[in-house]
């Protein structure tokens, strides 16, 4: 019974310190700007340029515009955050996704599968503003 307390107790305090090292939380926003397929909003604007936008978005980087394909696609998404690092103002958030994009008819349009990215971040008090993605090649 002690031990089952003691091993629940540090899988809480792990989880309590990697929130509590987290220095900003930018899942929400890197998914919606991979996943929209509604361009660069007035809400995606407040927290990510529009270079790193089109960057990111799977609508802008894949054909599926391309006729060979049939609409409605079905996307299939993972991202996981890794790390974040801090250099003043500047936090480099680690994450690692996976894509895959199929067409109506089964047919693969395009997918990447656990590539590491890391977005560049400036931080102004509260608030945060993507300023850079880099994908190894």
């Amino acid at each position: 019974m002690l031990i089952m307390f003691i091993c629940i107790l540090g899988v809480y305090e792990t989880n309590n310190m990697n929130r509590s090292n987290k220095n900003i939380d930018i899942y929400n926003v890197v998914k919606e700007a991979f996943l929209t397929d509604k361009g660069y909003s007035n809400e995606l604007s407040k927290h990510m340029s529009k270079e790193v936008f089109i960057k990111t978005n799977i609508y802008d980087t894949y054909a599926v515009n391309d006729p060979e394909y049939k609409k409605p696609f079905k996307v299939t998404f993972s991202l996981k955050e890794d790390s974040q690092n801090v250099n003043n103002n500047i936090v480099y958030v680690k994450m690692t996704y996976s894509v895959m994009i199929k067409d109506s008819q089964d047919k693969g349009v395009g997918g990447s599968r656990n590539i590491p990215i890391t977005f560049t971040v400036k931080k102004t008090g509260n608030t945060w503003y993507i300023i850079d993605k880099y994908e190894p090649a």
